[in-house]
């Protein structure tokens, strides 16, 4: 009851922060909001197990909680459910004679799922008008309780999907999960006793310092004379205006405080990988431009490379657990069973659900298949990615199977049915993995064995938070956006916007197959491969392939620094100190993630009632 309390509150925090102030709190691998809550619980559900300790939460509690509110962040974000909202009005909305959409796509667009009624969706993009009223409430209802229907049995799926990886993952390969280390100490201390995370000095030092940062920028952001610490973006490359340098395009000086406290909780190696791979990256396109390879159109086609990258990835890990995933096929014990195998048939019973619904979409069947396969290894892979590396920041934007399917098929042979059934489901591609619940599935398997807490429960708690989570993000979106009117907030209809801008360009230019880019995909594919094999084999070898994948998109150049400052913190203190004084050390950089997030989310909330000014913690 409390989570789901607890999440439609959160939706209407969430939705204004996004829609007002543009701060974007799904963008992170740890959500700042879900954090913050999660630091106000455990302060109260402390001074109240001090009194009254049968009242008190305990940490399985606390922890659901947190998976709770997690999901339904990550679905309300604006790569998915705000996305989606926007999806189903902009084909209408913004066609016009100039554009000629109506003769473009218009046909394909079905009726019976999106929103076609111009007077209803004026009050949505010019404001000054209300939900609350019996046409608009008749125009979107069934079509958020479809896409809710559609949304849960999308998260059923992916939670048969991480307790089919589960075993291996946990209990057998025994990732790291630096992501659900902070969660987990923040719910508390066990039934068994033991020390708080907020009993350690060291945690504090930490949030004084994060918090003294915080407050320092907000005085610069009110009164501009007192001096700011340089903690935003600042692009290094524009002093680098020449050929062949300013083929860089981006090489950012951040000193994000809880980025640094982030990267101190990966493992070094993977640390020192994504950092060293960035480098690479940015190296290939000056090297590129300085041998004339800049003038191709695309190169280094990055977003290719990171396509063969991150199904390279997923071949090794089901070839690491072969195993194991045979025995969704093999003749296996009751317990193997139960942790394959019937997963198995729900995935696959949950993935026809899906393929029948965007059918009707208009999709053909042909395409959905494959569609799905790779959503789902994409899906499995950022998961893998996550537990093992455990990044600030985690987006493969351009190697989504929409992509991956018209560089190997091309849009010609695809035809307008499924190129717009590509647009429709634009918010469940979006950024490719910024906001994938899927990784928070495994974290939340993760609790569940260190706690006991059942399978059972912990999908029922999954699947409620999805389903009410998903409905809270309509009505706190719908309620907003007719209050406002997106058309005042670009930032609200953004991602629908790129979304239809693939979808028009894609329908006027139709294109066969991509042999260079699907040449760079298995460039891509045979260096991942390559780099697994080499680490597999030279244990001292300190690259490791994940990094590469990872540092080829836009997210790790923001955190490049915070990345460089972890790892040389991180290896001094192993140096010099050891094992021992790593754990010791650890507290310090969770109270740089808790004091950066909480004081992040205070300015924001400030900004949100007074309407005034705010420093914004994380620019995405």
């Amino acid at each position: 009851m409390i989570g789901c309390v607890l999440v439609v509150l959160n939706a209407h925090w969430q939705t204004p922060l996004s829609s007002i102030l543009d701060i974007e709190l799904s963008d992170l691998a740890l959500f700042c909001n879900v954090i913050t809550i999660l630091f106000l619980l455990a302060l109260v559900n402390g001074r109240v197990a001090r009194y009254a300790p049968r009242r008190a939460l305990q940490r399985r509690e606390v922890l659901i909680i947190y998976t709770m509110l997690a999901t339904a962040t990550a679905l309300n974000g604006t790569d998915m459910i705000k996305c989606l909202v926007s999806l189903l009005g902009n084909g209408t909305w913004h066609a016009t004679p100039e554009n000629d959409w109506a003769n473009l796509f218009g046909r394909y667009l079905p009726e019976w799922i999106t929103v076609q009624d111009r007077q209803v969706l004026r009050g949505y993009y010019e404001g000054d008008s209300t939900l609350y009223t019996d046409a608009h409430l008749r125009a979107w209802a069934p079509r958020a309780v479809a896409w809710t229907a559609f949304t849960v049995t999308l998260m059923f799926v992916t939670f048969c999907l991480a307790r089919i990886v589960r075993r291996q993952w946990i209990t057998n390969e025994r990732l790291s999960y630096p992501i659900a280390q902070l969660p987990f100490e923040m719910a508390g201390p066990n039934t068994s006793g033991g020390t708080s995370l907020f009993g350690h000095r060291l945690l504090w030092f930490g949030f004084g310092l994060a918090a003294l940062i915080s407050v320092v920028n907000q005085a610069n952001v009110w009164y501009p004379s007192v001096p700011a610490f340089p903690v935003q973006p600042l692009n290094l490359a524009r002093f680098f205006p020449t050929r062949p340098w300013n083929a860089m395009g981006y090489m950012y000086r951040t000193f994000y405080p809880f980025a640094v406290g982030m990267a101190y909780l990966m493992p070094l190696d993977l640390i020192l990988s994504t950092w060293v791979f960035h480098l690479v990256w940015q190296a290939e396109r000056v090297v590129g431009s300085a041998y004339g390879f800049g003038a191709m159109p695309g190169f280094p086609y990055a977003e290719a490379q990171v396509r063969g990258g991150w199904i390279a990835l997923l071949c090794f890990a089901v070839w690491k657990g072969r195993r194991h995933f045979a025995g969704v096929f093999a003749n296996v014990p009751d317990v193997v069973t139960r942790e394959v195998r019937l997963p198995a048939l729900g995935a696959t019973a949950g993935g026809l659900g899906l393929m029948v619904f965007c059918h009707y979409l208009g999709m053909s069947f042909w395409v959905l298949i494959p569609f799905f396969l790779l959503y789902f290894g994409l899906a499995t892979a950022i998961t893998r990615i996550r537990a093992e590396l455990g990044p600030a920041v985690h987006t493969l934007s351009g190697a989504t199977p929409d992509y991956l399917l018209i560089t190997a098929l091309g849009t010609r042979r695809l035809g307008p049915g499924n190129i717009v059934g590509f647009g429709l489901l634009h918010w469940i591609l979006g950024s490719a993995g910024r906001e994938h619940p899927m990784p928070i599935q495994l974290e939340a398997m993760k609790f569940a064995e260190r706690m006991r807490i059942s399978s059972r429960g912990l999908m029922a708690a999954v699947l409620l938070a999805a389903g009410v989570g998903s409905l809270a993000g309509w009505w706190a979106y719908l309620h907003d956006a007719y209050k406002l009117g997106v058309e005042a907030y670009p930032e609200e209809t953004w991602a629908a916007s790129v979304g239809f801008r693939l979808l028009t360009s894609r329908l006027q230019a139709p294109a066969d197959w991509q042999p260079m880019a699907l040449t760079f995909t298995l460039g891509g594919f045979l260096l991942t491969t390559a780099l697994a094999a080499v680490r597999t084999q030279f244990l001292w070898w300190p690259f490791h392939p994940v990094g590469y994948v990872i540092s080829g998109r836009w997210g790790i150049g923001r955190i490049f620094f915070p990345l460089v400052i972890a790892s040389v913190a991180k290896w001094s203190v192993l140096r010099f100190s050891g094992v021992s004084g790593y754990r010791r050390s650890v507290p310090f950089f969770l109270g740089l993630i808790i004091g950066d997030f909480t004081l992040g989310m205070l300015w924001a909330s400030i900004g949100l009632v007074f309407h005034v000014p705010v420093y914004v913690f994380w620019t995405g």
